[in-house]
């Protein structure tokens, strides 16, 4: 599985469908997209650091909750833009948060809090 900058993971045991933002240092939208994910589908997209510094991400769910929640949002450090990815993991294990917004190098990173 290759990441890109900005990756949306689908670990619930349903499709869901949503939008994510995210928004750069200087305040401007680096990322406005839509999903729809199948259970265990991803989506990636590049182009979005421009620089290192806090970003905030917002992620909504349309038509869908998982445990009762269907939005998170959360600012996140990006030190090292060549590196460090955002993941957005969508889950039903009762043991995490039911979408997670987390900063990682590697696949794991991000689907240890689904498995």
């Amino acid at each position: 599985m290759a990441l890109e900058e900005v990756n949306v993971f689908n670990m619930a045991d349903r499709q869901i469908e949503g939008s994510i933002e995210v928004v750069d240092p200087a305040g401007d939208t680096a990322l406005e997209k839509t999903f729809d994910l199948e259970h265990e589908q991803d989506q990636n997209s590049g182009g979005v650091f421009g620089a290192t510094g806090e970003y905030a991400v917002s992620v909504e769910l349309t038509n869908t909750a998982i445990e009762g929640n269907s939005q998170a949002n959360k600012t996140v450090a990006i030190d090292d833009t060549d590196k460090e990815r955002i993941g957005v993991v969508c889950n039903t294990n009762e043991e995490y948060e039911p979408i997670v917004i987390r900063v990682g190098t590697t696949p794991k990173d991000f689907l240890q809090v689904a498995n």
